[in-house]
């Protein structure tokens, strides 16, 4: 197969977007990714699960490009060794900190690197989001158990109390740390201003020589907004949440049920 002389970086958020409602990448589309793949194009898997959960999806596709995990907070490549792996850790101390801080709006909190887990109680939607199969977990009070500087801080709130602006306003007193809070759902993430998956898409395009004017970037909620104004194309999928078509500059053509990548990324490349 004949390669382009114009690759493009395509990042694909996964839940919503990459993935249907059965967590699984339709046929069409990953046949028409892997022949991208061939022509030359370098395919991104961009989300806020951690690696361990990407990596079915990575091999389905045969690429060889460095996965974006945590929203940015961690991305490195499983084969490529000159690729530099980058990772941004929380001091312990800060996040226990954090955590005494909000405690009044607390209802679950849950801190991870890449392979350990600290959670303060068990918690069947994390369970399954963040894939804690083969993991060492630690259950308890994170003030007690949590001894290592964690990659992520997922925290959860009694839906009917979740109050944005008095945990915002906790979180000034630190200038570098902000709540990203998900859509329609009582949990929320600390994370660092500085990393995102545009960060992270970014450092892959340059390692690429690939410019913004050449990367696609597909999403369907508030954590792929700083990634749609990057991309020099941003595309919200059809069943997207939180207005973020409002940053898009197009609309999937169908849905993530419906092979709304496979029909608008074709198009568009086209």
């Amino acid at each position: 197969m004949e390669k382009t002389n114009t690759p493009f970086l395509i990042a694909f958020d996964m839940d919503g977007t990459l993935l249907n409602e059965r967590k699984t990448i339709s046929f069409k589309t990953k046949h028409y990714l892997k022949k991208l793949t061939k022509q030359g194009h370098k395919i991104v898997l961009a989300s806020g699960r951690p690696s361990r959960a990407l990596y079915k999806y990575y091999y389905q596709l045969k690429i060889d490009t460095p996965m974006i995990c945590y929203n940015g907070a961690y991305y490195f490549s499983p084969f490529d060794k000159n690729f530099k792996p980058v990772a941004f850790e929380f001091p312990r101390k800060t996040i226990i900190e954090i955590i005494e801080a909000i405690k009044p709006y607390v209802f679950n909190v849950m801190c991870e690197t890449d392979n350990e887990i600290w959670v303060d109680k068990p918690d069947s939607y994390l369970d399954k989001f963040f894939w804690y199969k083969n993991m060492t977990i630690h259950y308890g009070d994170l003030k007690e158990t949590l001894d290592k500087d964690p990659m992520t801080c997922i925290v959860q709130t009694p839906y009917e109390y979740r109050e944005t602006k008095e945990i915002e306003k906790i979180l000034e007193k630190y200038p570098h740390i902000a709540a990203r809070f998900w859509t329609g759902s009582p949990y929320f993430e600390l994370h660092y201003l500085s990393t995102s998956k545009a960060s992270a898409l970014k450092a892959i395009g340059d390692y690429y020589h690939i410019p913004k004017e050449r990367t696609i970037a597909f999403g369907d909620s508030t954590n792929d907004i700083e990634m749609f104004e990057y991309a020099g194309i941003a595309v919200a999928m059809k069943n997207a949440k939180g207005g973020i078509e409002k940053k898009a500059n197009y609309i999937s053509l169908k849905d993530n049920d419906h092979n709304g990548i496979y029909h608008t990324l074709k198009k568009i490349l086209k």
